[in-house]
């Protein structure tokens, strides 16, 4: 079998800058590229390579996305295969982040120029039709996480190797599960090890809470906020909300509104396009600061950015309704160390326009998490019986290996620039 090595560039023992360079032959590629949003702080940012052939794209969101633009800041135009989905949510996100760098301070080392020439070496590529990259022939498979998301098989010369990127096993409202039964024969597998410790709890159940959170508020006479990632969460969660009998208004604000206008062009990229068509139809776009201070006076269901409260209007409904132990602010993600949105849950209050503030309105935390579980890693190692796991993007991802090991897995957890052979 001919030689192959992978030097992890950033993800490795971390959620957050996702940036594996493969080499096979005389091929380089980077396998994501993306930045770690910290709190309060900078980005952090993976190294630039000396020389890379192309970027095999998993999915827009920025963990695996958001560095893709100081590649041509440092006069590299490299091409980037990706789902033709998945071009317009990374340019949506490089933007806005652009935005938020300039509100915090932050310097990411690239402007709107590098983004609209990242953008131009975008390759539409689709599902599991191969195509070749220099000396390897890549497949794309649905990996299930976000419409778009896609697992990158990758042969060379007798050697085969699966990167998941995100993934997920389990079907949801809005997509269908990874299509692990599509996978040819993998002799190393690349693995998220996001929630390898964890299991998620019943969607079912977290679909019914949701339901109720929502009508005890609006009986009570309050407002349900309800705080989401803009792709695919607060379009997921209005769903379930339709498909447990809501009948009520659902407003939409923040980023989510123009990534559900995206979403809804690619019928072909999420499980039931009429269903998520008809929620789409079914919710109002909130269109002006008249119509948010509207709505943030009355008994409403409001689904907004951002997803862990570090800005975004969830900050002007939250002010709105602080006190209202009637109202109710709804997190429906995890919410990361030193986030507003950990904060609240732990302290009760949280920062806005650069004040404290004490909420006092209920707030709960519910889990509509696009990742797969302990047990969905664990099915899909025992059914693609790979010679080897490469544990990553997760903060136990070395207990995991180590885990593998024990009952008889070849498994490692790279450290942060180290260089694997095969």
């Amino acid at each position: 079998m001919a030689k192959v090595s992978i030097t992890c560039l950033g993800g490795t023992r971390e959620v957050g800058k996702s940036a594996i360079l493969l080499e096979a032959g005389r091929t380089k590629v980077l396998l994501d590229y993306g930045m770690k949003l910290i709190p309060k702080q900078h980005p952090e940012f993976p190294p630039i390579p000396e020389e890379v052939d192309a970027v095999l794209l998993t999915h827009a969101h920025l963990d695996h996305s958001g560095a893709l633009p100081r590649l041509v800041s440092h006069g590299m135009e490299v091409p980037i295969y990706a789902l033709d989905i998945t071009k317009y949510y990374t340019e949506l996100l490089l933007y806005d982040s652009i935005k938020v760098a300039k509100l915090k301070g932050h310097n990411l080392g690239y402007g709107a120029r590098d983004v609209n020439k990242t953008l131009e070496n975008f390759r539409t590529i689709d599902f599991n039709i191969p195509f070749k990259v220099g000396d390897i022939e890549v497949t794309a498979i649905d990996a299930g996480h976000i419409p778009g998301s896609a697992m990158f098989h990758i042969n060379h010369d007798g050697t085969s190797l699966l990167y998941t990127g995100d993934f997920n096993t389990v079907e949801s409202r809005l997509m269908p599960p990874a299509r692990i039964e599509d996978i040819p024969k993998v002799d190393i597998l690349i693995t998220e090890t996001t929630y390898a410790k964890k299991e998620h709890p019943p969607r079912d159940k977290q679909e019914i809470l949701l339901k109720e959170t929502v009508m005890e508020t609006l009986n009570s006479g309050g407002t349900a906020i309800i705080a989401g990632f803009a792709i695919g969460r607060l379009l997921e969660v209005a769903m379930a909300l339709r498909a447990r009998g809501f009948k009520g208004d659902i407003f939409l604000d923040g980023m989510a509104k123009k990534s559900t206008e995206i979403t809804s062009e690619f019928s072909n990229k999420v499980r039931n396009y009429e269903e998520m068509s008809l929620t789409i139809r079914s919710m109002i776009p909130v269109r002006d600061w008249g119509m948010r201070e509207r709505i943030a006076k009355r008994p409403s269901v409001v689904l907004t950015t951002s997803g862990m409260l570090e800005g975004g209007p969830v900050h002007y409904y939250v002010k709105e309704r602080k006190e209202d132990e009637n109202s109710s602010l709804i997190l429906t993600g995890y919410q990361v160390d030193g986030s507003e949105g950990r904060r609240l849950l732990e302290e009760g209050r949280m920062e806005i326009d650069g004040e404290d503030n004490w909420v006092t309105m209920k707030v709960n935390q519910l889990n509509f998490s696009a990742h797969v579980s302990r047990s969905g890693i664990l099915k899909t190692i025992r059914d693609l019986s790979p010679r080897e796991v490469v544990a990553v993007h997760g903060d136990k991802a070395d207990e995991f290996a180590d885990e593998l090991e024990k009952v008889g897995i070849a498994a490692h957890s790279p450290e942060m620039g180290e260089t694997i052979v095969f």
